[in-house]
């Protein structure tokens, strides 16, 4: 069995034997899930960018496939943020604040999920479990949190969309391809 400083000698090592030895003698269970609403409200924001304009809150709803009361409820939070606002009128609805690239993948996940948290008995939130004050890969897996933390913090809601756009073109040119293979006189790649 491994000791904690054989946990943190591993760490320098690189990332994969550290999640190794740590998966094999944790307690706790691996909770790292986005949850509902992370993922309801990262839709939202991407309806909302490319309306380009407000979006009535039941047009919103409709768009996203998303109840209306979540629809609010999310957006109250987005709205406390910064992220997004309510527009008022005949041409009125929900608009978008920042740009994507503003939107940190790291930032959806502290708001609606309380940060990252790599096992259940770590995150933002108070913790209760019985065993933290003698836990010996407690400084472990806020190390390992923190990494994780930083890379979601530099993963933006723009370059979510364009990783989709991309995975899409590719998508739709290996289409065109499989078509073209069967017909006469076409030349494929």
């Amino acid at each position: 069995m491994h000791n904690s400083t054989n946990i943190v000698k591993s760490a320098k090592c690189g990332i994969l034997p550290l999640l190794s030895i740590i998966i094999r003698n944790a307690c706790p269970t691996p909770a790292m899930r986005l949850s509902t609403n992370t993922r309801y409200a990262i839709r939202i924001i991407f309806e909302l960018h490319l309306a380009n304009a407000p979006v009535p809150l039941a047009s919103l709803s409709e768009q996203t496939n998303i109840s209306q009361k979540t629809v609010e409820n999310i957006h109250a939070i987005l709205k406390q943020n910064g992220i997004t606002e309510a527009i008022i009128g005949a041409h009125g609805g929900i608009r978008l604040c920042k740009p994507l690239s503003d939107i940190s993948l790291c930032k959806m996940i502290d708001l609606f999920d309380d940060g990252v948290r790599f096992v259940v008995c770590f995150g933002n939130k108070s913790n209760d479990c019985p065993r933290q004050h003698i836990c010996e890969t407690r400084s472990v897996w806020k190390t390992v949190s923190d990494k994780i933390s930083d890379v979601l913090e530099g993963v933006s809601l723009e370059s979510i969309l364009e990783q989709y756009r991309q995975e899409m073109r590719q998508e739709h040119e290996k289409q065109i391809v499989i078509r073209c293979i069967n017909r006469k006189g076409d030349i494929t790649p």
